[in-house]
């Protein structure tokens, strides 16, 4: 039985949405899915919206004690990469001492060190929230070619390269991730609005 067999207890098994339902499936056979987002339309829908800046997301960290983790302005394959290879870390490694000691984490899928901080305003991953609405997540921050993060001064890039949805500012707080509600309804809310009609 593989390690994240255990967690599957809290995950829907299904769900009308085919995109969840992949990202469900997914979560089942590898422990998470990533979900990543740019300006390239897959369904071909004229209601369609590019975001401002390309990130990707997981869903399913949550059913192993991690947060669920999101990276802005990295290509697909690269974020792919990066949100699979701290999951991964944070699997043997305690994600609170890298978000709370402001560790700079050395990856092999990405040239430069990056930061891990919580992320306030999750209401771009749109699968977890369906999934997980109450999932606390850490947004990964990589920083210019100088090394300098978007919260020091001189840093280079334009505020569209890398959008921050988080502090880097721990401050007092608990062991454990501030829960951050997203503007959606929760499941009870959707069940009675259901009801309603």
């Amino acid at each position: 039985m593989s390690d994240h067999t255990a967690a599957h207890r809290g995950l829907r098994r299904w769900h009308p949405d085919p995109v969840v339902r992949s990202t469900i499936s997914t979560i089942r056979s590898k422990g998470w899915a990533v979900t990543a987002v740019s300006g390239v339309c897959v369904c071909g829908s004229s209601q369609c919206t590019s975001p401002g800046c390309s990130f990707a997301y997981t869903t399913g960290m949550g059913l192993h004690v991690i947060p669920e983790l999101a990276v802005y302005g990295l290509d697909a394959r690269t974020s792919c990469a990066v949100l699979n290879e701290l999951g991964s870390l944070f699997h043997r490694q305690d994600w609170r001492r890298v978000v709370d000691g402001r560790v700079v984490v050395s990856l092999q899928s990405l040239d430069v060190g990056v930061r891990v901080i919580e992320m306030i305003d999750k209401s771009d991953l749109l699968i977890t929230n369906e999934l997980f609405p109450d999932a606390p997540a850490l947004q990964v921050v990589w920083p210019d070619d100088s090394g300098r993060f978007p919260w020091d001064t001189d840093y280079s890039l334009p505020p569209a390269a890398q959008e921050i949805k988080g502090t880097s500012d721990t401050g007092a707080r608990t062991t454990e991730p501030r829960v951050i509600r997203s503007p959606a309804p929760n499941r009870a809310q959707r069940r009675a609005a259901r009801r309603r009609c």
